[in-house]
């Protein structure tokens, strides 16, 4: 089995983007192949809507090609799921998000959850996202840790992080997810500090959710319905 992980931001350099797919292959089951694909003209992070907008072409042909290569499944690499939608209209391959599939774990396994994002200034793509996954009635809050993705995945922002969880937990969340995936470098320290200090709060781990969530779609033969996301009519085509 190969899962395609699509990474929509430029802002990682050679060595990051190392790391990142050692970290996605370790979530990974025996004799499933991860690889971490890029895009074109990918804006260096996503922190707004019109960077979303910008990231979007290159996310959507990245996918087709992923399909086209041969991958079972794809995974776009963005807390908010950018792209999605859109993405498995393209596609007969199970394509997910690791907030969408992070999300419903949460729900599956606790009564509330809180998502943690980089900035305020995501606040509301979080809230739109919560929205139409229809989770507003289980998600207590959306919380900023205040750094921006290049700066969130660094040892040195846990404390911050830390801190912005806690919060979280003690306004009322069971469990933990993250909105922007620079904090999947964080989440095995924090679900350690938080069971010390709030046993039973949960730390769902983006990474891990999304890939075992994508390894689980192909062993059962399942994809996305093409009734919900049918084939775009006239075709789409990307430019050279």
């Amino acid at each position: 089995m190969r899962i395609d992980v699509v990474m929509l931001i430029s802002g990682l350099d050679p060595e990051g983007l190392r790391r990142r797919e050692e970290g996605l292959k370790s979530c990974a089951s025996e004799g499933t192949d991860v690889r971490l694909v890029t895009t074109r003209n990918a804006p260096p992070s996503v922190e707004s809507f019109a960077e979303m907008e910008l990231a979007a072409p290159g996310i959507l042909e990245r996918v087709a090609e992923s399909e086209r290569e041969g991958a079972d499944a794809v995974v776009i690499w963005g807390g908010h799921d950018p792209s999605l939608t859109a993405a498995r209209e393209l596609v007969d391959i199970p394509v997910l998000g690791p907030g969408m599939a992070s999300m419903y774990l949460a729900s599956a396994l606790a009564e509330s959850f809180a998502l943690l994002v980089q900035l305020p200034q995501v606040t509301e793509i979080a809230r739109r996202q919560i929205r139409d996954l229809r989770l507003e009635d289980r998600c207590t809050g959306i919380y900023p840790v205040g750094l921006p993705v290049l700066q969130l995945g660094r040892p040195e922002s846990f404390d911050q992080v830390l801190g912005t969880a806690v919060k979280a937990v003690e306004q009322g969340a069971d469990a933990i997810c993250f909105g922007c995936m620079a904090l999947n470098d964080h989440a095995d320290r924090l679900s350690k500090a938080l069971s010390a200090t709030h046993p039973g709060a949960l730390v769902i781990h983006p990474g891990r959710a999304v890939i075992r969530v994508a390894e689980v779609l192909v062993e059962m033969g399942l994809t996305h319905s093409k009734r919900s996301y049918p084939l775009p009519r006239k075709g789409v085509r990307f430019p050279p």
